[in-house]
């Protein structure tokens, strides 16, 4: 019986408008993320969520990871970024990333027609109307046709397909995931979601051809309910 509730939720978030999301709940105040390459852990991925007036609420999201390889070669990639949203769309984000050393830096903001990329020199494009970022948390992104991609600042298309099931673990917890392949132009890159529709993590191609794998470790309101 909790199962099928759970599904009959999932279901009935996916009808509803973008607005209906309230990513506290699913998540609470922050969720970590471990990031593995070659089942090594490389570095952790970190969203913080706040509630702000009127029904808003900010995204931080916190990338930093770390490649050694035989003491010969050292990478090392920052990635930062803040959703901001309002009225259920996104109102605007600013992106700067650190790709070990090579600095860039993307910020959108919405306007009365869509969402602009902001360019300092030449004039400002228009990306869309009601378009979700690649940094995953939101629930209904498994239902779109494209995204914006935070790390070219472009959109992406996509192709999303229904894989399978899976069983993660998170923490000390054993989870049922939905894993899905997000297709287009993020062909290689696959992501899971609980029934709840709260993301637990990804996989895709690094530039080498190796996979990098990033798995929920643990959010508040999962340590919230463990407790209560």
């Amino acid at each position: 019986m909790r199962s099928y509730l759970a599904k009959s939720l999932f279901l009935l978030l996916l009808a509803l408008p973008a607005h209906a999301v309230e990513p506290l709940q699913l998540y609470g105040a922050e969720a970590l993320y471990a990031v593995e390459r070659k089942g090594k852990s490389i570095g952790q991925y970190r969203l913080s969520f706040q509630s702000q007036a009127k029904g808003g609420f900010d995204v931080d999201v916190a990338m930093q990871l770390q490649i050694s390889v035989l003491g010969l070669f050292h990478y090392d990639y920052r990635y930062r970024a803040r959703e901001q949203w309002e009225s259920g769309r996104l109102a605007a984000m600013q992106v700067y990333i650190d790709d070990d050393g090579d600095t860039r830096e993307y910020r959108f903001n919405r306007r009365a027609d869509g969402l602009y990329r902001l360019n300092n020199n030449a004039g400002d494009e228009r990306l869309g109307d009601n378009l979700l970022t690649s940094n995953h948390w939101h629930p209904l992104l498994m239902k779109q046709t494209q995204l914006l991609n935070t790390l070219t600042g472009n959109v992406s298309q996509l192709k999303v397909e229904l894989q399978g099931e899976d069983e993660l673990q998170v923490g000390e917890r054993t989870v049922s995931a939905r894993r899905y392949r997000l297709g287009g132009d993020l062909e290689n890159t696959l992501s899971w979601y609980d029934e709840r529709g709260r993301w637990l993590g990804m996989e895709f191609s690094a530039r080498d051809g190796s996979r990098i794998r990033v798995r929920l470790q643990s959010s508040t309101e999962m340590n919230t309910r463990e407790e209560s």
